[in-house]
């Protein structure tokens, strides 16, 4: 009896000792957490280079499409992400689309995506492999009428921009 009690009273002793807390999910030990790691501003195409934030706008009653390029690092993992962003104080007037037009990529000359300028609102246009230079030009599509006008780079991902690295 004796025996009984200690070897009881020795495998409770043990199973207190024995660390209680759950193993992580296989998740977290196998899967490293990646958060965005590139962001690029538009850069006008058509006019001087300018320094962040800088006026963007496009209209019904522009002579030709607005150019922009984004100038992507050699190392930078896609897919690349064309997205617009505008703050709620972004001047939209009008409901026209804008046609997005590859300029210098695979689908040179296409449209590669349509969006609308809506004040305090994202939007993804497309997404494409990453190439060094990505160029575009945007024009207010199928003779629509409207405009905007925001600042680009007036804030953290403020405007028309380019992700990489996600």
């Amino acid at each position: 009896m004796h025996i009984q009690t200690t070897f009881l009273l020795t495998l409770a002793t043990t199973a207190l000792a024995i660390p209680t807390t759950p193993n992580p999910p296989a998740s977290q030990i196998f899967t490293p957490k990646r958060t965005c790691g590139g962001l690029q501003y538009a850069q006008l195409r058509n006019a001087p280079a300018q320094a962040l934030p800088f006026p963007f706008s496009i209209s019904s009653t522009d002579a030709a499409p607005l150019e922009i390029g984004f100038a992507i690092p050699s190392g930078a993992v896609g897919p690349c992400s064309l997205m617009l962003s505008l703050p709620a104080a972004a001047q939209v007037q009008g409901g026209a689309q804008i046609d997005v037009i590859d300029l210098d990529g695979p689908a040179q000359g296409a449209v590669v995506g349509t969006t609308q300028f809506v004040s305090g609102e994202a939007t993804t246009i497309n997404s494409f492999a990453c190439r060094e230079q990505m160029c575009y030009s945007l024009g207010i599509s199928g003779g629509g009428q409207g405009s905007v006008q925001f600042m680009e780079g007036a804030g953290q991902g403020v405007g028309v921009v380019m992700t990489y690295d996600c």
